[in-house]
C-alpha cells in the first residue's frame, strides 16, 4: 500500500491510497469550523456513485471514518 498526498492547500487536502489490488482510494479532507470533513471514493467503476463521509475534530480520524463508511457501503451483504 502506498499513500500519496496529491494536493494540499489551507482548506483542502487530497490523499490517494494505492493498494496492491489495482484499487485506489481517494480521500478529500476539508477544513471546516467544527474540525474536518472527509469524503472517500474508490476507483472501481461499479462503486463510482458511492462516497464515504467522515466528520471529526482530528484530520486522521475524519479520514478513517470516511474510508470505513465507504467500506461499509461497498461490502456485500446477504
Amino acid at each position: 500500500m502506498r499513500v500519496v498526498t496529491k494536493f494540499k492547500i489551507d482548506e483542502l487536502e487530497i490523499i490517494k491510497v494505492y493498494t496492491g489490488k489495482s484499487l485506489t482510494i481517494t480521500v478529500e479532507i476539508f477544513t471546516v469550523p467544527e474540525g474536518y470533513k472527509s469524503f472517500a471514493t474508490n476507483s472501481y467503476e461499479c462503486h463510482d456513485s458511492l462516497t464515504g463521509i467522515g466528520f471529526h475534530k482530528d484530520k486522521k480520524e475524519s479520514a478513517k471514518f470516511a474510508v470505513n463508511d465507504l467500506r461499509e457501503l461497498t461490502a456485500f451483504k446477504e
